[in-house]
């Protein structure tokens, strides 16, 4: 079988932390011979650190699904064509001028605005801080709004040709390549692996969580996920601060 994992709010506790009871979990899965698979809107440099100290060999899946890092080297990647971040760009600031926008591109994080991102996002190093030519002149791999008064027009222009997903409790917009997805990420590993949908099980609590609960047949919901995640979920599990993953796999005898 394959095993989907969430980062923040699933198997990171509230300290982002993997406890040793799930630590323990996930290695005796993978000791088993089961798959195990790293599904985060997170950056490789933010989480690859969390992700080694599993001590088990995973498929990482990042930005949501706009960069696959493959355990035989394999890679891919979905990016927003140059022309269409330019257009969102651009309306973001027609229609909220107070938006702090950030793109990521490459494990590479960059902006054409001074802000306080250090503390915004919890991090020790901000952006490359770019003129405005050089910046719209990327292909992000992903962007970043926060600061924002709403979501309502982003969705509207463009969900037919991004994916729009809100999390970090809708404080965080996060615009991918249609392409890129947890759920397109999965499915392109399964098929790598000759796996079914039934023999994948996916760990989520957030917004960008549904589309792999809705993929996958076992959706296994945080008892501290949002509702709408817990209501497409096979099973609700405990919280990510009370071993909820260890607790899933250990009570159904997965090993």
């Amino acid at each position: 079988m394959i095993f989907v994992f969430d980062m923040d709010g699933t198997l990171l506790n509230s300290k982002k932390e993997i406890s040793e009871n799930n630590k323990k979990a996930i290695q005796k899965l993978f000791s088993k011979g089961h798959k195990i698979v790293i599904a985060t809107a997170r950056l490789p440099r933010s989480i690859d650190k969390k992700i080694k100290s599993l001590d088990v060999t995973t498929d990482n899946i990042y930005y949501n699904g706009a960069l696959v890092k493959c355990n035989d080297g394999t890679n891919f990647t979905n990016s927003i064509e140059n022309n269409l971040f330019v257009e969102i760009y651009k309306s973001i600031k027609e229609n909220d001028s107070g938006a702090i926008i950030s793109i990521e591109e490459n494990d590479k994080w960059f902006s054409c605005q001074e802000y306080d991102y250090k503390k915004e996002f919890s991090v020790s190093e901000g952006p490359e801080i770019l003129n405005e030519t050089d910046f719209l002149n990327k292909r992000p791999n992903k962007i970043l709004i926060n600061r924002y008064k709403t979501s309502k027009y982003i969705k509207e222009q463009f969900s037919h040709s991004c994916n729009v997903i809100e999390t970090d409790s809708s404080t965080l917009i996060q615009i991918m390549s249609k392409d890129a997805s947890k759920e397109n990420s999965i499915k392109e590993i399964a098929e790598k692996y000759a796996f079914s949908r039934n023999k994948i099980y996916c760990f989520g609590d957030d917004h960008n969580d549904i589309g792999m609960f809705n993929y996958c047949a076992n959706g296994v919901a945080m008892g501290n996920a949002i509702d709408e995640l817990k209501k497409v979920a096979k099973y609700v599990t405990d919280t990510n601060d009370n071993d909820g993953i260890a607790k899933f796999i250990l009570n159904n005898r997965y090993f």
